[in-house]
């Protein structure tokens, strides 16, 4: 089975990269006439190649980039994607001021897979001396051991050494990852006759097929794949890693005053993510000068261009605990996006100036969606930290969410991520194995901070309790007010979860399972004369409202009610039990005796008003003593 990967070229202009990749591959990947005439790679150029060895077939795309100054921002755009670089360095020259930016920004895009190609080793008179020279130039690098193989694109000499060094380097390599989430970078687009849109890039995050619906980031444009191509062959599956020509037939190609694709734009399945102008990232600046170029500080608030894949975007930089980034120095900074841009955590992006005369850093995408209040707040940086100290580790990832938000969601845990979902599950899997979440129907929770909650829960009820005890239970409103930091989204789920902590839940709230209602020493004289003003007056009690004239009488009916001692028949009549339990006994007797009786019959047989039977009938309807049928009421 064949292994597909590509293969990027990088070093200073006439150092002979575009030749080195004709001699490789048999192909020239200068293909624009200027190109040609002034014998200078302007745009990206592409080729092929195929290495094998005993145990391994590999098909390599070959992107060969610009190096001349004026279009390095074409050479970021391809090597956006690599897996293997070679680096060409002509042995008459040596390092040059390319070859210096063209390091930054590899060490920026993470390609440490490199091979040095010493070109022009026939015009060069002492070629290990010249190896001697360039060793030294590359101490303290991350190229400091990359094998360097002298090559004549000339004589052809070195070039079997050549692709031995890349055979060997590719023993160690890891094949790219598919995360079921592929993603194109548009890097050339057209539309031959008779055929329709036409794009290519580097497949990579996942496998395209044919008849697959794609979604052009960020315009938000769908369009189905018609036809796959990877090297002239026609393919029905697409893998990461291939450099890929999709047929996109229903795809507009932008113009002038009409909308549509284009370079720097992202192909991908519509629910990988949303797009953003906003980014939180880890922002890394080499100590190394560039020559010709005055090393500086990069300012807060400065406005950059930034390069991701073949897009480029101007941003403004806010650097999060400090107000200049020197060469050499690292920090969080957020890019606050011109325009909105498709881009994924783990993602890696490298910053020009404004003027795009010099690179000057580079980063990891730690937050593709993040807020732009409070970024400049140790809080902020509380919550980036983890993920810059491990960028590849989905559990850093949840567990800064959790942190700073206490849940996640189980149908979307980590928006705009790079990872396979049977990862991300397996991870919430061993959370939740290990007790560190807990699972509440969608939402997932912090373990930790869950139990913290409860235990501040049952704390305040049972403070409750002692300040209320004459109230069954702390109702859930006076309980959300003194929790404001839980989300109404999972203070829904706390009255179950206190129940199962032994805590009595119902419609007036939670309460303690031990709690018993008791009237304060102070109120019992007012209940008490409550009580037996309601016994003597039996089915004849005055309005509710005499009761309640003062605060502690109010108190007193309310408890009474509660505690079951008084009963509410409606907003304006309250009896007491006494005389509730007397009347039911009579409509008993009375409904025996007659088989039905009518209210009014009731009323005589009670020797109430009709403004206390009323209410008196429809509560024994309520319970299920009685039931009306039309004009009458019979036992239930």
């Amino acid at each position: 089975m064949s292994t597909h990967l590509v293969l990027g070229t990088a070093g200073h202009i006439d150092h002979g990269k575009s030749s080195l990749v004709k001699l490789l591959t048999g192909s020239d990947p200068d293909r624009l006439p200027e190109e040609k005439a002034r014998g200078v790679t302007i745009e990206l150029g592409f080729a092929h190649m195929s290495l094998s060895d005993a145990e391994n077939c590999y098909e390599i795309g070959i992107v060969d980039v610009p190096g001349h100054a004026d279009f390095v921002n074409n050479m970021v755009a391809g090597v956006g994607a690599l897996d293997l670089a070679v680096f060409v360095i002509a042995a008459d020259d040596g390092w040059m001021p390319q070859s210096e930016e063209h390091l930054h920004i590899l060490s920026y895009l993470g390609i440490e897979n490199i091979v040095i190609a010493m070109t022009k080793a026939d015009l060069c008179e002492d070629v290990p001396f010249s190896i001697e020279v360039l060793r030294d130039e590359l101490k303290d690098t991350s190229i400091a051991n990359a094998p360097i193989i002298p090559v004549s694109s000339i004589t052809g000499s070195g070039i079997d050494d050549l692709k031995k060094a890349l055979l060997n380097q590719l023993k160690n390599y890891t094949p790219p990852k598919n995360s079921a989430k592929p993603r194109i970078a548009i890097d050339r687009i057209f539309s031959p006759k008779g055929t329709g849109t036409v794009i290519t890039g580097t497949l990579s995050g996942g496998s395209l097929n044919l008849g697959d619906t794609l979604t052009l980031q960020p315009m938000g444009l769908d369009t189905k794949v018609r036809y796959i191509q990877n090297h002239n062959h026609s393919l029905d599956t697409a893998l990461p890693g291939m450099r890929t020509a999709l047929n996109l037939p229903d795809l507009p190609i932008a113009a002038p005053g009409k909308p549509g694709a284009q370079r720097g734009h992202t192909l991908c399945y519509s629910d990988i993510g949303k797009t953003t102008r906003t980014l939180d990232i880890h922002l890394q600046r080499m100590a190394r000068p560039i020559s010709g170029y005055k090393p500086r500080a990069i300012r807060n608030t400065e406005t950059v261009i930034l390069h991701h894949g073949s897009a480029r975007c101007h941003a403004r930089v806010i650097l999060n605990d400090r107000t200049h980034l020197n060469p050499g120095e690292s920090c969080l900074a957020q890019l606050r996006l011109e325009h909105p841009l498709f881009l994924l955590t783990g993602d890696r992006v490298v910053l020009r100036d404004g003027a795009q005369q010099s690179t000057l850093a580079g980063g990891t995408v730690l937050d593709a969606l993040p807020m732009r209040q409070g970024f400049r707040t140790e809080t902020r940086a509380h919550f980036l930290t983890p993920r810059a100290e491990n960028p590849d580790r989905i559990d850093s990832y949840l567990q800064s969410l959790l942190d700073r938000d206490q849940s996640i969601t189980e149908s979307d845990p980590l928006p705009n991520n790079q990872f396979h979902k049977d990862e991300i599950a397996a991870t919430i899997t061993s959370r939740l194995e290990n007790k560190t979440l807990i699972q509440l129907g969608e939402l997932l929770l912090h373990a930790p901070w869950w139990q913290d909650q409860l235990k501040a829960v049952s704390k305040l009820i049972k403070q409750w309790h002692q300040k209320h005890p004459d109230i069954p239970a702390m109702p859930l409103e006076e309980l959300a007010k003194a929790l404001p930091e839980i989300p109404t989204s999972i203070f829904k789920h706390l009255p179950s979860a206190m129940e199962e902590k032994g805590f009595q839940s119902n419609s007036k709230g939670l309460a303690s399972a031990s709690h018993t209602l008791t009237l304060p020493d102070e109120i019992a004289p007012e209940a008490n004369a409550i009580l037996s003003a309601l016994d003597q007056a039996g089915l004849q009690p005055p309005n509710k409202i005499d009761f309640t004239t003062t605060a502690k009488s109010d108190q007193a009916l309310k408890f009474l009610i509660r505690s079951g001692q008084v009963v509410e028949l409606d907003p304006k009549v309250v009896i007491s039990t006494k005389t509730l339990n007397n009347a039911t006994e009579k409509v008993k007797e009375l409904i025996t005796a007659q088989g039905q009786a009518t209210a009014s019959e009731l009323r005589q047989h009670l020797d109430s008003t009709r403004k206390v039977v009323m209410p008196l009938l429809e509560h024994l309807d309520t319970i299920g003593i009685t039931v009306r049928n039309e004009n009458y009421r019979t036992l239930l």
